[in-house]
């Protein structure tokens, strides 16, 4: 038993250390090396866990993947029951994980840069498409669309919240910075998208009822 706990530790150690490295350096800029100094372990305890840097690396996208996919089917936070208001959230809980998870950041900068017939099969892109899709076809029924918005609106905002998210990301700014930034996003889109005369009707800031996600060192 004990000694099952200590190869967990372990395995989260090589884990949340290749994260941190995939993420600094990008996947072809980061050795094996890199990844055992950064988790404190030797070669061999990596090699217990994983056969190559390409494996652990997928390790990383799997659990970033069970993230966002949690995110994405998540239900709505507080007593709104409104698809656009939950989608707000959602753009929101996405910034919190992208700040405070390693392995989603990594995750993001290894789909950009893993060679396409080796690529992880997560698309967080097409996932958030999907996501936003089916809230704009719930919103339609509802009647919180405006009326003439363009067709491909829901695609439009899916680019531009979460291009915007991953450009946060990579700053060094606090996640409260970022969330202020999200939220003067999501005054610039609403008018584009609702109503005028419900535009107010809507709360761009993070929604108070929603916990915080788990950090990386929780893995």
């Amino acid at each position: 038993m004990v000694k099952q706990e200590r190869a967990e530790r372990t395995l989260r150690r090589i884990i949340s250390g290749a994260a941190e490295q995939f993420e600094r350096n990008g996947y072809f800029g980061t050795s094996l090396d890199d990844i055992t100094r950064a988790a404190g372990v030797s070669k061999g305890a990596f090699y217990f866990h994983f056969s190559s840097k390409e494996q652990v690396a997928a390790a990383v996208v799997e659990i970033a993947q069970e993230r966002f996919e949690d995110v994405m089917t998540e239900q709505p936070c507080g007593p709104s029951d409104s698809p656009v208001q939950h989608l707000i959230d959602i753009t929101h809980r996405l910034n919190q994980l992208l700040h405070l998870e390693a392995v989603m950041r990594a995750a993001v900068r290894l789909q950009r840069e893993w060679p396409q017939d080796r690529a992880p099969k997560f698309d967080h892109y097409k996932l958030w498409h999907e996501t936003a899709a089916h809230h704009f076809e719930l919103a339609a029924s509802r009647r919180e669309l405006r009326e003439g918005a363009p067709k491909n609106s829901a695609c439009a905002l899916a680019s531009a919240t979460l291009f915007s998210l991953e450009a946060y990301s990579r700053t060094s700014e606090s996640t409260d910075e970022t969330e202020q930034q999200l939220a003067d996003l999501w005054e610039v889109l609403l008018p584009a998208i609702t109503p005028m005369d419900v535009v107010d009707a809507y709360r761009t800031s993070p929604p108070e009822e929603c916990v915080e996600p788990e950090l990386s060192h929780q893995l």
